[in-house]
């Protein structure tokens, strides 16, 4: 298996649009994933004077979802309110490139629309790009912040947004600590998060 760390994925299932978050991780596996209302949060529950390892990873808006695995989460969201998504992602990264901790941890974005278009983006420290996706049925394109570049994969059937969250924690990634699903449901957005 491969060691990942922060991965997500953009896809369709059954013409719906959906993304995961899972987070692997070495150095913090304490941690919880806290749903509040159209938001979900990263806590971190081990004690650090690291910035890195709580965040917002999930904004729901009502056109599009944004999946990161940082403060960007937030900004994306905002940016969103009058720049296309490839713009949103291109700014937003750009501005705040990679994670200054000890490993240079690159920043992954995210973001689906409810007519399933989809973008992803990464900001490392010797790498970046943006891009539109064209999504296909029963497949995931996915980015991780390390050994992953962008892939995609085939994505096993799933339900629901919690389901999708369990799907997420069976690949093939080592140190897995929770992960998050997002799907759009008749125009609605839910998510779930697992365990």
């Amino acid at each position: 298996m491969t060691y990942t760390g922060r991965t997500l994925g953009i896809g369709l299932m059954n013409g719906e649009p959906f993304a995961f978050y899972l987070l692997c991780s070495r150095s913090f596996p304490k941690r919880k994933a806290i749903v509040k209302g159209r938001a979900v949060y990263i806590e971190n529950l081990t004690e650090t004077d690291n910035p890195y390892v709580s965040y917002p990873v999930v904004r729901l808006l009502d056109g599009y979802a944004v999946v990161t695995n940082g403060l960007q989460t937030d900004f994306i969201a905002q940016t969103l309110e009058w720049e296309s998504p490839k713009k949103a992602l291109t700014h937003v990264l750009d501005a705040l490139d990679y994670e200054r901790d000890n490993y240079s941890t690159p920043r992954i974005a995210g973001i689906i629309g409810t007519d399933g278009r989809g973008w992803l983006g990464f900001a490392g420290r010797d790498e970046f790009w943006v891009k539109t996706l064209g999504l296909k049925d029963g497949k995931a394109f996915v980015t991780a912040t390390y050994d992953l570049g962008l892939v995609e994969l085939d994505f096993p059937v799933f339900g629901s947004a919690e389901e999708l969250a369990e799907k997420a924690m069976e690949l093939p990634f080592e140190n897995k600590v929770l992960a998050i699903g997002v799907v759009n449901e008749g125009s609605k957005w839910k998510v779930r998060a697992f365990p």
